[in-house]
């Protein structure tokens, strides 16, 4: 009887030791996972302060280079074909780093369809820049219907009041009783992918108007001659009021000087351009020189890749970052 005891109680403690030794075996297994896991974040977190540490030194070297007047001018000329990008290319011992350099001075700056005054709590619409607006959506073969709405829907987005000026605009309460509710800015806008907001833009209107807009200071009005793309001719076809094509748009800009133009009165010496661009709008709309630029960093650093876009404008005589965003563009 003892003896089977016996064996009963070596039985159980045998299978105590195996619980046991299991329970042991499992926490050992998490620790050393949770410590592979703590690893690889402490090996992420570092890398991810490396990259922008670099990102932040390419920032410098680029406002550096672009501190020169005709350093600016030649990025300008080198960009303004069919490749938009200026790539820098830096090797490192466990990645690289590709930089690009855009100049983005070809754009149409959204907020200049408002004037806000915040003394007098008004604001003006400014007439010509809409109709340009109106122009460059219309050069996108977007609807007639649709124009209107987001036209209106914009001015309603900027201006510092709560209701709309046009029949078809939208304030608070049109944005306030959708699925997922937000409000008007009632603000200058900071970034272009706001205009995702405004009533009437689409995902699909959206990509089509991106390359064309912008969203800077009131103080930045024109559009560089020598930075338009022949990849981007709505910019003249809007300007000349649809009077050109596209076909002779790009002619008009595959047909600059090789060291671009010194200045508008240049560009409209040619007959074909000035009869195009006729109005007062358009020859005040266009200068020379470039004042927008846009760096994106990428940083390859063993499996972690690190994107950085940083916004640089010239204001006065200095280049300056106005913002950074990290991470691809929405």
């Amino acid at each position: 009887m003892l003896n089977k005891e016996s064996k009963i109680n070596n039985g159980a403690t045998l299978l105590l030791t195996l619980f046991i030794t299991s329970i042991v075996s499992i926490i050992g297994y998490r620790l050393f996972d949770l410590t592979m896991f703590t690893s690889e974040v402490e090996k992420r977190n570092l890398s991810y302060q490396q990259s922008f540490l670099m990102a932040l030194s390419l920032e410098s070297y680029t406002l550096d280079f672009m501190s020169s007047a005709e350093k600016r001018k030649s990025l300008s000329l080198m960009t303004n074909r069919y490749d938009p990008y200026s790539p820098i290319e830096i090797p490192l011992k466990r990645g690289n780093i590709v930089a690009q350099i855009e100049d983005k001075s070809d754009c149409f700056n959204l907020n200049l369809i408002v004037t806000n005054d915040e003394e007098s709590k008004t604001k003006t619409v400014n007439q010509d820049e809409l109709l340009f607006f109106k122009n460059l959506l219309s050069s996108l073969e977007i609807p007639s219907d649709k124009i209107e709405i987001i036209s209106a829907s914009l001015i309603d987005w900027i201006d510092e009041d709560d209701f709309p000026d046009y029949y078809n605009g939208a304030e608070d309460f049109y944005y306030s009783n959708l699925k997922i509710p937000y409000l008007t800015s009632n603000q200058y806008m900071q970034n272009i992918s706001e205009l995702r907001k405004v009533k009437g833009v689409t995902e699909v209107i959206y990509k089509k108007i991106e390359p064309y807009i912008c969203a800077l200071p009131l103080n930045f009005k024109f559009i560089n001659i020598n930075s338009i793309s022949p990849l981007k001719p709505k910019i003249l076809v809007a300007l000349s009021e649809k009077k050109l094509s596209d076909q002779e748009a790009i002619s008009i800009l595959e047909d600059r000087p090789l060291k671009g133009y010194k200045n508008t009165d240049e560009f409209f010496n040619d007959e074909f351009v000035k009869q195009s661009l006729s109005s007062s709008f358009s020859r005040k709309k266009l200068n020379a020189e470039s004042f927008y630029f846009n760096l994106e960093s990428q940083i390859k650093y063993d499996e972690f890749t690190f994107i950085m876009n940083s916004r640089i404008i010239k204001d006065d005589e200095d280049m300056k970052i106005i913002s950074r965003k990290i991470g691809n563009f929405l």
